[in-house]
């Protein structure tokens, strides 16, 4: 994926705890049931590229995500928090919370074994042992696990921390026990489906037959056959050998439209395109290359209005979008919002009049962009607008290492990025703070302090949802200054589902994996 060696940058378990007070913790939800009759349990074939690497997971995350359960989990469409193996979660001091577990979870069943209980010494294990793989949710932010009985858990927290709930919910949160399923390296998990044979590159996943009820999945089973190349997952839709699929590309859209009866979901991926500027011609204590006149915000204004985000959008299926990318839904500004806001139009004539203003007019850059092929309409047609506008930039195509240098240390005039890896909410807010990503310094030059203050304030609420109305807040505040990166859009992702599924929920991105799977059903 382009721009994925900015996972330095943007990888969101490497955000460190916001030394805050908190806030209150959420409610924990029951599981909601479906009202549709259920019908005779049938397979749902799913498909991945598979990591030939050696050291490779034996699950990847989509299938741990299956196979195993997890304390809660998070709807990135409404940020409630749904109990997995939790009911419920008090906060006795700041940085401490206390779950209560549900008494009826037990492990997958190995052998003639009985079944084993979820307990809090389980969990407090399974913690510490992703303490010791380095996983950072459990490294870095949880000081220490306690298990005062069987029944509740107390994570002990080196500060609050925004992301906890969202961080739990993800694959790396995953409760294991200390045995390992047969023939599989791989903890046993208690989650929606067990393992129950690798055959080849499919790993054949059946129903937990502990869960009873309206808890049962309804599916019978669930097939991941494995293959070397996205095109082979694409023409394997076609075919009818698999019936949900994540496109990578517009022909492998097309290529999926020979199954009949596909519906195709279309949804934002988690990257963001956007025009960087550079405001100061010093940062991190280097020279750098800047232009001034960014920091006028009239020409900042200009700029954003010289550019015709909709037809951008148009030759990318994509979404529009504010500082935090709509596939974070709850935390995203709305989009009737962002189609209305003054910045985000095209007004070429306005642009032109803001930047006679400023004195400006004819102001010369330099736009460097990484060499990625998919860029290249929007790079032509962001060139064009500006000139239409009165500026005079200069498109400066870079191999991605070297441009991938050139942003990490703020050094250009203006750049186009593709951000990529933009999985938790606070990335794209903590991307216009004065201290960066890192804390170290702004990549634009950038730097509000109410800005800065308010992305505090959203930080330090542990309840999602509170969290989402504050991050909406901050990012008004950020638009009404005219941010240093411009956001542009955020490009589309398409996924193809066979005739006969339902309660496949795309738009909930790992909640929908992660949580609503046993909502999954097919034609049997």
């Amino acid at each position: 994926m382009a721009g994925a060696g900015l996972a330095i940058l943007l990888d969101g378990c490497s955000s460190k705890p916001t030394a805050v007070t908190g806030g209150a913790v959420p409610r924990v939800r029951e599981r909601v049931i479906p009202k549709e009759k259920r019908g005779t349990p049938g397979t749902l074939r799913l498909g991945l590229v598979r990591s030939g690497a050696p050291d490779a997971p034996a699950l990847t995350d989509l299938e741990s995500l299956l196979v195993h359960a997890r304390l809660v989990a998070v709807d990135p469409r409404s940020g409630a928090v749904y109990g997995d193996l939790a009911t419920e979660v008090e906060r006795p001091e700041p940085t401490v919370l206390r779950f209560g577990l549900d008494d009826r979870a037990r492990f997958h069943v190995q052998g003639n074994d009985q079944p084993r209980p979820v307990t809090s010494e389980a969990v407090k294990a399974s913690f510490e042992r992703r303490a010791a793989e380095g996983v950072p949710l459990f490294s870095q932010v949880i000081e220490r696990v306690e298990a005062p009985d069987k029944g509740h858990v107390v994570l002990h927290l080196r500060a609050p921390f925004a992301l906890l709930f969202e961080l739990l919910g993800a694959a790396s949160g995953a409760v294991t026990s200390d045995a390992t399923y047969p023939g599989l390296n791989e903890r046993v998990g208690a989650g929606a489906f067990v393992p129950a044979a690798l055959e080849g590159a499919m790993l054949r996943l059946s129903a937990n037959p502990l869960l009873k009820g309206d808890a049962a999945p309804r599916l019978a089973q669930i097939t991941v056959t494995g293959a070397g190349l996205e095109r082979d997952l694409d023409l394997a839709f076609a075919r009818g050998d698999i019936d949900v699929r994540r496109h990578q590309d517009e022909p492998g859209v097309l290529i999926g439209g020979g199954r009949d009866g596909r519906t195709l979901v279309r949804r934002p991926a988690m990257r963001m395109r956007g025009l960087g500027l550079s405001l100061v011609p010093r940062k991190d204590g280097r020279d750098v290359r800047a232009v001034p006149a960014f920091q006028d915000q009239r020409v900042r204004r200009a700029l954003s209005l010289a550019i015709d985000r909709a037809v951008l959008r148009g030759l990318d299926n994509a979404f529009p979008t504010g500082p935090v990318g709509p596939a974070h839904a709850t935390d995203a500004l709305p989009p009737d919002e962002l189609n209305a806001h003054a910045l985000l139009q095209y007004r070429p004539e306005e642009s032109a009049q803001l930047l006679r203003a400023a004195g400006h007019e004819g102001l010369a850059f330099t736009v460097v962009h990484p060499d990625i092929p998919t860029m290249l309409p929007m790079v032509k047609s962001v060139g064009e607008s500006l000139t239409r506008a009165g500026f005079a930039p200069r498109m400066q195509s870079m191999a991605f290492a070297a441009w991938q240098t050139t942003l990490a240390a703020g050094d250009f005039e203006a750049t186009l990025v593709e951000l990529t890896n933009l999985e938790t909410p606070d990335l794209g807010l903590r991307l216009h703070q004065s201290g960066g990503l890192d804390g170290r310094f702004s990549l634009w030059g950038y730097s509000n302090p109410v800005y800065d203050a308010a992305v505090l304030e959203a930080l330090r609420q542990f309840d999602p949802a509170v969290r989402a109305q504050k991050s909406r807040e901050a990012q008004r505040l950020l638009l009404d200054d005219v941010p240093a990166m411009l956001p542009i859009y955020v490009p589309g992702e398409a996924i193809s589902i066979a005739k006969g599924v339902s309660g496949y929920a795309a738009d909930a991105y790992d909640f929908n994996t992660g949580y609503l799977a046993r909502d999954w059903a097919a034609l049997a």
